[in-house]
């Protein structure tokens, strides 16, 4: 059997939004990095000379302390001499280079486009460490270092990480030209690939998911504003589900009266009164029922995947009766989205007092605080979010999109075979978990398999997927290969593709890594929130999805944060239910089946058809009891470091799936000094042949980008190695003299492909 894999036509260019030569500006002069490998080679002769007797010198050499060297013997004395000396030349030239970074750190910060992505990042942030870094040139005390360290953090994230938020992490796109004779005509093109740069950035605001959500309580709180809203039931079939079984019969029965009443345009509380013929009090009583069983919603906001809420809110507040309340709300959504608008419209150092604006005209509207999570970096913590489009397009020929399909095929294929293996690890789990269950419905296993496993995300959940040695990875990639031969249908995969390459130009002969495989459909989302034609955008998931002809099912477990995706075929809510729903063909898990017997774990849908889960997100992907249920898997195989704690590069069929790794203890970061800890960076440039490493611990969701050549680096990599027993480091590739994606001015930008493949079954 063999799959034939397409590359869509549409993908996205994820990539920092300030170029990587600000970060790589950062390094030390060449002077201390000439003293550091002096030092290091005197420590080689000493560790030589003394032998075993090196141990009694260890602490005072790896902390670079000359002073507290203890007596050796006098054989010992001219390489002691030479490592003393070449220790007081660089602790002496790291003095002054610290004092530099800290400058060189400073021109980079008072950019104003920098302040800015601090602001929007973490306003805390830009208030208590980028003001007071910037305004005073106070001695570099720990309080400083702190500070310094902390904002260093934010230039390497805006420098290296290949991120989609503002304009620091921008939205660009990449299609595949078509070669048709219209296209040609209307626009020769030469070569393979073609870089439009400078392209003008337009930004847009959002009212962030959550902060909608508050408005909406807020409104369904004032009692002058609660008589004239609608409800809507969210549940088809004549009585309502979910209700408790503690209510008594005469509330229940009531609901059931007044969920009968309930039509697709919905029923106000006045409308339900007069057609129900109960009194108000208890047909508010039945709707409060029904609204905690999920029977019914209010008709407030535009339902989970409103990205207009203040538009929405208005539209509703303006069927209403006239009223001093409706007029007060309206007064109150309008100075929102003024506010909303400006920022949208602002730009640099004015934008601090128009996100105060808007922060207070939120806090003014619903009582709540306009920030959550406070000093978190990546949570969706303001009241707004704002996406940007890119200076940058890129478009390739379909031969250039043929050849990249055929060099991923081998690597895709194995990826199918380990996908195959996850999954079966995955069903095996819950059955184990689940032993002697036959059928329950997709609510009832849920619960079932929550009460067992894992919330999905948590850094506790049970990786049930196979692991891999290096040593044995061709092998492993050979079997797993011959596994995928065996495997028959299609399969879908969106995977990040890195070109190691110098400019756009040389993409068509660059070489391959996939950083991830992501078991998705590039489907309408969030990620296409800047491409002009939506429809284009997820044209091969659609097409795809449409071939399948109702068998994959999506999951729809909601909005989180400003993250949406919206699956073209059948859906079930694994979400609270929204009065959006009305009148959809949405399906509700009572209506899901799953079998647990001899034929492994199975969704069944209402008709008892065998179907497969499409599981939009990351978490659910990974997680036992719904990676079970889900379309046969694509995925990332892993493969675990030998004993000296060092992973190779991996390529399978020319195409490098995995970047050479190494294990880096703890405790040989977290030295006392700051000219220690640089000393240590040179150590793990010796060892890795490196100048940059990605460095993560078991307790950061993200990883950090190092530079081995930076002391403020070195203040970095000894607070992330802070409390954890052991850092993972992996090698940056593509390398700095491998980046192709150039502005105008020549400075290189990190990045990668996300693109969409389809592998259809081939006919023999």
């Amino acid at each position: 059997m063999t799959r034939e894999w397409s590359i869509g036509d549409v993908f996205v260019v994820r990539h920092a939004g300030m170029p990587f030569d600000w970060l790589e500006s950062l390094a030390a002069d060449e002077n201390l990095q000439e003293a550091a490998t002096e030092l290091l080679l005197c420590e080689d002769a000493l560790r030589e000379t003394a032998g075993s007797g090196f141990r009694r010198l260890e602490r005072a050499v790896t902390r670079c302390e000359p002073g507290r060297l203890p007596s050796v013997p006098a054989d010992w004395g001219e390489a002691v001499d030479a490592w003393h000396t070449a220790a007081e030349r660089y602790t002496s030239l790291y003095r002054e280079a610290d004092e530099q970074a800290t400058k060189k750190l400073l021109t980079i910060l008072e950019r104003p486009e920098v302040a800015e992505a601090v602001l929007l990042s973490n306003s805390d942030a830009f208030h208590n460490m980028l003001r007071p870094l910037l305004d005073r040139a106070d001695p570099l005390t720990s309080r400083r270092r702190r500070a310094r360290r902390q904002l260093y953090t934010y230039i390497q994230r805006f420098c290296a990480k290949n991120e989609t938020v503002s304009f620091f992490g921008p939205m660009a796109y990449a299609t595949v030209r078509d070669g048709t004779s219209n296209e040609r005509e209307a626009e020769p093109r030469t070569g393979l690939t073609e870089l439009q740069t400078g392209l003008p950035q337009r930004r847009r605001v959002f009212i962030s998911y959550w902060a909608g959500r508050a408005l909406c309580r807020a409104l369904a709180r004032d009692n002058r504003i609660l008589p004239g809203l609608a409800f809507h039931p969210t549940q088809h079939g004549p009585t309502p589900v979910g209700l408790s079984e503690n209510t008594e019969a005469g509330q229940r029965e009531d609901a059931r009266t007044v969920f009968t009443h309930l039509d697709a345009a919905g029923g106000t509380l006045r409308t339900l009164t007069h057609g129900t013929g109960l009194p108000a009090k208890r047909v508010a009583h039945a709707l409060r029922l029904l609204l905690a069983a999920g029977a019914v919603d209010m008709r407030l906001g535009g339902g989970p995947y409103d990205m207009e809420p203040l538009t929405s809110l208005r539209a509703q507040l303006g069927e209403l009766p006239g009223s001093p309340a409706r007029k007060e709300w309206l007064d109150r959504l309008a100075a929102l989205e003024s506010c909303r608008a400006a920022l949208e419209a602002g730009a640099g150092p004015e934008r601090e007092g128009l996100i105060s604006a808007l922060e207070n005209a939120f806090t003014e509207a619903t009582g709540e605080s306009a920030r959550r999570a406070a000093g978190a970096t990546y949570a969706d913590r303001a009241v707004f979010y704002e996406e940007a489009s890119s200076p940058f397009a890129l478009r390739i020929a379909r031969e250039l999109a043929d050849r990249w399909q055929e060099q991923l095929r081998g690597l895709l294929e194995v990826c199918t075979g380990h996908g195959q293996a996850t999954q079966r690890a995955a069903a095996d789990a819950v059955r184990g978990e689940l032993s002697g269950v036959e059928r329950l419905d997709l609510a009832a296993y849920a619960a079932r398999a929550a009460a067992v496993f894992p919330a999905p995300g948590s850094e506790f959940a049970t990786n049930h997927a196979p692991v891999y040695r290096a040593e044995e990875w061709r092998a492993v990639a050979e079997r797993l290969a011959q596994e995928a031969a065996g495997a028959h249908g299609d399969r879908y995969a969106l995977i990040d593709l890195c070109v190691k390459a110098g400019t756009a130009g040389a993409l068509a002969e660059g070489e391959l890594l996939v950083a991830r495989v992501h078991h998705h459909l590039l489907v309408r989302s969030w990620l296409g929130t800047m491409y002009p034609d939506q429809d284009r955008f997820a044209a091969a998931a659609d097409t795809w999805i449409t071939e399948q002809d109702g068998r994959l099912v999506g999951f729809d477990f909601g909005r989180r944060n400003k993250g949406y995706y919206r699956f073209s075929g059948r859906e079930a809510a694994l979400r609270p239910a929204s009065w959006a729903d009305s009148g959809q063909p949405i399906l509700r898990p009572e209506e899901l089946t799953v079998a647990l017997d001899e034929n492994g774990i199975r969704l069944l849908d209402p008709d008892g058809a065998r179907a497969f889960a499409y599981l939009p997100l990351n978490d659910f992907v990974k997680y036992a009891p719904f990676a079970a249920l889900s379309h046969p898997q694509v995925a990332h195989p892993s493969f675990v470091a030998g004993d000296d704690g060092e992973l190779p590069e991996i390529d399978i069929d020319g195409v490098v799936c995995q970047r050479p790794r190494w294990r880096i203890d703890s405790d040989s970061l977290d030295l006392p000094t700051p000219h220690a800890r640089f000393l240590q960076l040179r150590r793990l440039a010796r060892r890795t042949s490196v100048r940059f490493l990605f460095c993560r611990s078991a307790r950061e969701r993200k990883p950090y980008l190092v530079d081995l050549a930076s002391p403020l680096a070195a203040d970095l990599l000894g607070h992330v190695a802070r409390g954890t027993e052991a850092l993972v480091a992996e090698a940056m590739s593509p390398g700095p003299g491998e980046l192709w994606l150039r502005d105008e001015e020549g400075r290189r930008y990190t990045c990668e492909l996300r693109m969409q493949l389809i592998g259809r079954e081939r006919a023999q």
